[in-house]
């Protein structure tokens, strides 16, 4: 290609609090041996290459292309030296390892043969885990989010929203000390309403039944259609 390249490109912090709504996919990813893991994001960037009348351009066969990746400094403490590189599968919805970054300061460099959304990750093993929320009489608690996060680490997390049953599940890594929130509206701010600590080892977490008082900002609305 020859001509003007429009180059459009957005950062995605991983610690920002409402990241389960910004970021492609829930952090599960294939590694280059093929097994699937739990992933803990030092940063996100979506890139995407457009030439002068508006079609898409992808980065020639066999050649490269180098991204700096910023890094939040909420989590800079814990980022290493190397950390894989992973870009997301839009057809399966996992990310997939590819290549790698090091630090330079507090960014990554690396180099990408391609340009999607691209994610600078380690990876650890995961298990499943689920719970389920009720109010005092009984009743399910629904669309209420459930975040789940490593204690003393911020960037291992995941999010997920209670169902008409008042039932969540999901993956979180394991061999972790990890604490879970319950967070009744988050448009209004991600205070939890429900807080519990819990270790999860290499086998399946299913936490007893969970009750809480009220849920801010939130009702049940019948009706008919």
């Amino acid at each position: 290609y020859g001509g003007t390249v429009n180059v459009a490109a957005y950062w995605i912090n991983p610690a920002a609090n409402d990241i389960n709504k910004i970021m492609p996919g829930d952090l599960r990813g294939e590694n280059a041996n093929g097994d699937l893991r739990k992933l803990s994001s030092y940063g996100m960037a979506a890139v995407e290459l457009t030439g002068a009348s508006g079609e898409l351009l992808q980065v020639a066969p066999g050649k490269k292309a180098t991204i700096t990746m910023p890094m939040a400094s909420s989590i800079s403490a814990n980022a290493p030296a190397s950390i894989p590189l992973w870009y997301f599968n839009e057809e399966t919805g996992i990310w997939q390892e590819q290549g790698s970054a090091v630090r330079q300061g507090n960014t990554y460099v690396g180099d990408v043969t391609h340009f999607s959304f691209w994610n600078c990750d380690t990876e650890e093993s995961m298990i499943e885990f689920n719970c389920t929320v009720q109010y005092p009489n009984g009743n399910p608690v629904n669309h209420a989010l459930v975040k789940i996060s490593a204690v003393n680490d911020p960037t291992v997390a995941g999010w997920g929203y209670t169902n008409a049953q008042g039932y969540v599940s999901g993956i979180v890594p394991s061999n972790r000390v990890l604490r879970l929130d319950i967070i009744g509206d988050a448009s209004c701010g991600y205070t939890p309403i429900y807080t519990e600590t819990f270790t999860a080892a290499n086998s399946n977490v299913s936490l007893p039944l969970i009750t809480i008082n009220a849920v801010g900002g939130m009702a049940t609305v019948s009706g008919t259609i």
